[in-house]
């Protein structure tokens, strides 16, 4: 079990979500995963792949959206051979996001399977 296989995806993660790249968020999630956060009505919120790349892809791939760049593992653990779990920080425009990133490895691929996370205002 190689941590700097997991770094790298996550790394992935935050330079597309910072530069809002739709094609590199569709790089690190597999197919057919999940991402879930409570709605605004307090109910579950449900997005797959499909509909957060292209949530991510609408606001305009930017190199420099013109807000200050944060991004931190706060932990990676692995669960078994093939899966990993990670809790990250990223702020992406005026919110600052905790993710709990859970990952795969198929084949020889790690990806991201299924994220929950939640935000709150960026100071």
């Amino acid at each position: 079990m190689n941590v700097g296989e997991i770094e790298k995806v996550i790394q992935e993660y935050f330079d597309a979500s910072y530069c809002s790249d739709g094609e590199g968020i569709a790089g690190v999630f597999h197919d057919g995963s999940h991402l879930y956060h409570r709605g605004e009505d307090g109910s579950l919120a449900d997005w797959d792949k499909e509909f957060f790349v292209n949530r991510v892809g609408s606001r305009g791939k930017n190199p420099d959206p013109g807000y200050p760049r944060y991004e931190e593992i706060l932990s990676i653990d692995f669960t078994g051979e093939n899966t990993a779990v990670a809790r990250v920080k990223i702020r992406v425009g005026q919110t600052l996001y905790t993710d709990i990133l859970c990952f795969l490895r198929l084949g020889d691929k790690w990806g991201i399977m299924s994220k929950v996370f939640t935000g709150e205002p960026a100071e």
